[in-house]
């Protein structure tokens, strides 16, 4: 007889079952015996790669974000025609015109700014009363030696022995000075890495000025390879994904751009016109800040406190007070609905949750892209969602159709 005759389909099927069970069940314990060392090295390849990849992927945002800008220039020179009349031609490359057009725009904002600022701080310098300063110095250094004979005295009718007060004399100094320790070595660490940030910000602005000029063209060349290589479904899931992102991230991240722009704008005309010292540098961090949802608000609140708390500003505290309110009223009702699209309409709970995985996962990047990100997914859960309904609805009505 034989062999395939003897043995028992059913059982030699179970005991595949079983063997490859046992496999994957061995497997899985030496993945989770050795997890903290495979984690370790996904991350150390991840690291890897986002270090490698930074300048690229800064290059594409900051070509993406200004592409409008250098699309309208394009349209413009488009126009434009030379030469004598009857032989009047278009110019060669409008597009790489555009580009250098919008590089110059952006170096000549940077450079007003970086001015601005550096003109805001020195003027105040200037202004300032060095008697003032030593008076105010003599002043703190006064308040800091009542208080600590103040806390003497207290402790000495607290009858606390002098050992114990030495002791946490000598912990709050080891802190400190290991939190002073800490600092510097950060600082030296930051210092010795400038060569490295400034490689990464040389490459990303030379890919990044590529990508403007020729962005069409690879565009073009990606969508070509798509058609040659995917299904006509997988091409047209992947065009709906390319749309919905792009709706998506145009729509934040430009109207973010324009938001903070606004923004900026405002509060330093306000506070300087109210009188609060540094008020166009408060007003430049709040825009900046605008970028991330709730933080705009919030560092122009808390820097237009402290300056004029400590510059004994009350009035115009007050005053600067009532007028940020009404600039953030206006912003949050007229101005940014305005510029944001309609497709990035999130709950506020899933702002802050976007927000907290963000700075989780990237820190300051992480929740500059939070938002968006999060809007994404709604929009393809949504869709998703719909497309489900409609599938449940048609095989309803499939089921109820009478049968011929």
């Amino acid at each position: 007889m034989k062999l395939n005759k003897k043995l028992n389909k059913k059982y030699t099927l179970i005991s595949i079952y079983v063997i490859v069970t046992a496999i994957i069940i061995y497997i899985l314990s030496l993945i989770a015996k050795n997890a903290p060392i495979i984690f370790q090295y996904i991350m150390d390849r991840l690291s890897w790669l986002a270090r490698v990849t930074k300048p690229i992927v800064i290059a594409f945002v900051f070509a993406y974000i200004f592409d409008p800008v250098i699309e309208f220039f394009e349209r413009t020179y488009e126009k434009i025609k030379i030469g004598r009349k009857g032989k009047e031609r278009h110019l060669k490359s409008p597009r790489t015109l555009a580009v250098l057009t919008t590089i110059v725009i952006i170096v000549f904002v940077l450079s007003g700014i970086i001015s601005l600022l550096v003109f805001s701080v020195t003027d105040q310098i200037r202004l300032a009363n060095f008697d003032d300063l030593i008076i105010l110095a003599n002043s703190y250094a006064k308040s800091i030696n009542d208080f600590y004979s103040s806390v003497s005295e207290k402790l000495s009718g607290l009858d606390i022995q002098s050992a114990q007060i030495s002791e946490y004399v000598k912990l709050v100094s080891t802190n400190l000075l290991n939190g002073l320790k800490s600092m510097a070595t950060s600082f030296v660490s930051y210092i010795s890495n400038i060569s490295s940030y400034l490689t990464t910000f040389i490459f990303s602005i030379i890919i990044g000025i590529y990508f403007m000029i020729d962005g069409v063209m690879i565009k073009k060349f990606i969508h070509k390879v798509g058609k040659a290589l995917l299904s006509e479904k997988v091409n047209k899931r992947i065009s709906q994904f390319i749309q919905d992102a792009d709706q998506v991230f145009s729509g934040y991240i430009r109207g973010q751009l324009t938001d903070a722009a606004v923004m900026m704008i405002l509060i330093s005309l306000t506070l300087s016109v109210v009188g609060v010292k540094f008020g166009i540098i408060i007003g430049i961090l709040a825009g900046i800040g605008n970028l991330i949802p709730y933080l705009g608000p919030f560092v122009a609140y808390i820097g237009t406190g402290i300056v004029c708390l400590i510059n004994g500003q009350y009035r115009e505290l007050l005053i600067a007070v009532i007028a940020l309110f009404i600039i953030q009223t206006i912003d949050g009702n007229i101005i940014a609905p305005k510029l944001l699209s309609q497709s990035i309409e999130i709950h506020p709970v899933l702002v802050i949750i976007s927000l907290i995985f963000g700075n989780a996962i990237g820190g300051l990047l992480g929740m500059l892209l939070a938002v968006p990100i999060g809007a994404l997914i709604k929009v393809l859960f949504v869709r998703y969602i719909n497309y489900r309904l409609e599938k449940k609805e048609l095989d309803s009505e499939q089921e109820i159709e009478p049968k011929e």
